[in-house]
């Protein structure tokens, strides 16, 4: 399916970094490249779009991925599959963006947040 490498293409950081229930940092991704390659949809002609947010989980230090797709009619959700690398990708770019942010690595932000509550 995936016909291009994610880890080659320009993936940025949009919006502010979620910390949530699930004992989990969340980060949601522009896609700077042709997203059906990689997913092996097929938005590029049509009223739709991707979304694309990994989460690091705190309990069990893992990346999991989930890839919305936005219909005119509907939202589809699933969770996607990544590769050890594009895992390791995306947690270097999860630290690097939450210490721009915050001065604060994933793992230091998460518990500071969590000694807030």
């Amino acid at each position: 399916m995936r016909e291009i490498n994610i880890t080659k293409q320009d993936v940025r950081c949009c919006d502010d970094i979620e910390i949530n229930e699930r004992h989990s940092v969340n980060i949601v991704w522009e896609l700077w490249f042709e997203v059906d390659k990689y997913f092996g949809t097929n938005t590029a002609n049509s009223d739709s779009w991707v979304n694309f947010y990994t989460e690091w989980n705190y309990d069990t230090n893992d990346i999991t991925a989930i890839v919305c797709i936005d219909y005119p009619d509907r939202t589809e959700e699933k969770y996607w599959e990544l590769t050890d690398y594009e895992k390791d990708f995306f947690k270097k770019k999860m630290d690097e963006y939450c210490i721009k942010l915050t001065g604060m690595n994933m793992k230091s932000l998460y518990e500071n947040e969590m000694e807030e509550y």
